[in-house]
């Protein structure tokens, strides 16, 4: 999910083949659905043109927050969503695609679908996140309220797909998938990618001192994946303890009855004989 990926190559081979079918029309769908809406989408105003530096600079930090990752309960969470609302809330809906599709190039060594359906969905998201913005700019510039709709627009978004996609590749009810994998502490990660994505929107300018600024905010953000990968082996640690002493406990009483068990054979041997 970017957000991490929705199956990873080898849990796709194990598929029924309908099922793979599916989840490979529906990210098709989806891209298809994104270009079209860019391609139909009336944008009044002045062309928002990007500039080139500040475009690279997004894809290369989507590449690099994306090649950090965590597991989860289920796939991945990376920190590409914080480059991905930025672009969204910056760039035009074509370089937003495009910052949005990069992260799929460190997925690309996890096989094809991690590669092709995590960077159509991502760059699906970021497209339609960079409509609205270019909607809402076209009436001036974009105030707090609206780049935050639009985050929110982003990732409820990306939550969206990566739900229909769990729910074709694998047959799971919705609601089982997402009482499974969103958690609090999936809302509260997401909550703060939203928060880094609208700091970053507000000091790249152009300038250098804008562009250091982001980079530390993305720095900075990297300490969440081991926040999160911490809880997580805790909560595994946790477990297998809670399983140790239970299996302690079981091995005591059957301790307990097998000694008792011999006391009474060597009491009923010695009357035997």
């Amino acid at each position: 999910m970017t957000s991490g990926g929705i199956r990873n190559a080898a849990q796709l081979t194990n598929l029924r083949p309908s099922r793979t079918v599916r989840s490979w029309l529906f990210v098709v769908s989806v891209g298809l659905a994104a270009f079209l809406a860019n391609w139909t989408w009336p944008i009044h105003g002045p062309a928002h043109i990007d500039d080139v530096i500040e475009t690279g600079y997004l894809v290369v930090a989507s590449i690099v927050l994306s090649s950090v990752d965590v597991r989860i309960e289920r796939g991945r969470l990376n920190l590409s969503g914080i480059a991905i609302g930025a672009a969204a809330l910056l760039l035009n809906p074509l370089h937003a695609a495009l910052v949005g599709m990069s992260l799929g190039i460190s997925l690309a060594r996890r096989g094809a679908w991690p590669l092709v359906g995590n960077s159509l969905m991502a760059g699906s998201y970021a497209s339609i996140g960079a409509l609205v913005a270019s909607h809402l700019r076209s009436q001036g510039d974009l105030t707090f309220q609206a780049r935050v709709v639009v985050l929110i627009l982003i990732f409820a978004g990306s939550w969206i797909f990566v739900t229909i996609g769990f729910t074709l590749s694998t047959g799971e009810p919705v609601l089982s998938i997402v009482k499974r994998n969103f958690t609090r502490q999936f809302y509260a990660a997401f909550g703060y990618f939203g928060l880094a994505a609208l700091l970053t929107s507000y000091v790249i300018d152009g300038s250098l001192l804008g562009y250091a600024l982001s980079t530390i905010v993305f720095a900075l953000a990297l300490a969440l994946t081991d926040t999160i990968a911490g809880r997580r082996i805790r909560s595994i640690l946790e477990n297998e303890l809670s399983d140790a002493d239970r299996h302690l406990f079981h091995s005591r009483a059957v301790e307990g009855v097998v000694h008792n068990l011999r006391n009474n054979l060597a009491t009923a041997v010695g009357d035997l004989k």
